[in-house]
């Protein structure tokens, strides 16, 4: 006999329900739902008629949810941070972030850059802010003198401080951009608004607000919008929520596309999210931090990260960072490609009832929050 989901009958929500408070002997369901803040409360039971309609994908670039695999590379000596990055470019990473302790002259940004083609990975730093115009200056010399092609050339920079570039040097960053067409000058730095769960709508509106705040600058400044939303690239942290992790990332794209239209509907809101696993929940046990940085790192995929820093399990007991523990990091992020396909499908997370409606919730929370601010 054919079967086909026709000869099942449509159930609605409140029939499940019926079913589950019968099995839950009279409690009310309300008693299992996730109470993360006083403006978002979850069900844990999801259904189709929690949707009007079910939303679509949240669409990317390209074909796919392919990713860039980071590697976060602390420089406190040039020639050993070349030869850490090469050891690792060897072995599959494809966006360098340097994390310079002290500002290099040009002589020891070249000693540093040695044997790595920018047109191949992404190359970022992060620094302190008021040496930003020379390392830029010196990274562009460097790379003409490699004789590469500035088009093909991913660069970012962030300051080290969580600030970003002041509006007196827009214009700065306009005549730059139009050297380094892929370059990502001005970083959103939502890491500093990262404190758990419960501020996860706080955080969101924080950050929407700051990157809605450049759009304002920027638009004072007389200077096309445009050339401004190609630079900006938002840096976020993730906990050990993983359905929050999804979601945080899903809404931040929702609302950035809604902020960027609301300035003018034929505006395209490419979105250029890198991601990091904070500190705080990782542990003395490296073995643990593996088991928690995978799933971590899992959330931020199926979000749709676009960058990816899964820190090394030891980096947090003896601040070594170990090659092997750097090579078993960038491994996991293998791993989700070969074995997982996670990078196959633009959205995961489209069409998951429970993941659509967190997602809907959180927006619905930021945006309203947002509204009474701005």
């Amino acid at each position: 006999m054919k079967l086909s989901f026709k000869d099942f009958k449509k159930s609605s929500k409140q029939n499940w329900l019926t079913k589950v408070e019968k099995d839950l002997k009279g409690k009310p369901i309300e008693n299992l739902n996730w109470i993360i803040s006083e403006e978002l409360k979850v069900s844990p039971f999801a259904h189709s008629d929690d949707l009007k309609e079910l939303p679509k994908p949240i669409l990317r670039d390209g074909k796919s949810n392919n990713w860039e695999k980071g590697v976060l590379i602390i420089v406190k000596n040039v020639k050993t941070a070349n030869k850490e990055a090469l050891i690792l470019l060897e072995k599959g990473a494809n966006a360098l972030c340097f994390e310079l302790l002290k500002s290099p002259n040009k002589k020891e940004l070249r000693v540093l850059l040695t044997g790595i083609n920018h047109e191949w990975i992404s190359t970022g730093f992060i620094f302190h802010q008021k040496t930003w115009k020379s390392i830029v200056q010196n990274f562009l010399s460097i790379v003409k003198d490699k004789d590469l092609n500035l088009k093909k050339v991913a660069f970012s920079i962030q300051f080290s401080d969580g600030t970003t570039i002041l509006p007196s040097e827009y214009p700065v960053i306009q005549k730059l951009s139009k050297q380094l067409p892929l370059a990502k000058l001005i970083t959103i730095n939502a890491r500093v608004f990262h404190q758990g769960q419960k501020n996860v709508v706080e955080e969101v509106v924080q950050t929407i607000s700051k990157a809605n705040s450049y759009l304002e600058k920027w638009n004072k400044k007389d200077l096309e919008l445009k050339s401004l939303l190609s630079n900006i690239q938002f840096s976020i942290q993730l906990d050990d929520s993983y359905f929050l992790n999804i979601a945080k990332i899903r809404v931040l794209k929702i609302l950035w596309n809604l902020i960027v239209k609301s300035w003018k509907s034929s505006l395209k809101s490419n979105i250029t999210i890198e991601t990091h696993l904070t500190s705080s929940t990782q542990t003395d046990d490296e073995n643990y931090n593996k088991i928690k940085a995978t799933t971590q790192a899992m959330s931020a995929v199926i979000g749709g990260t676009n960058r990816l820093y899964i820190y090394p399990s030891d980096s947090f007991k003896n601040k070594k960072e170990t090659l092997n523990a750097q090579r078993i990091a960038l491994n996991t992020q293998y791993l989700m490609q070969l074995e997982s396909y996670l990078d196959k499908v633009q959205d995961p997370a489209a069409g998951s009832y429970y993941l659509e409606k967190l997602t809907d919730d959180l927006a619905q929370a930021v945006w309203k929050k947002f509204k009474e601010i701005n």
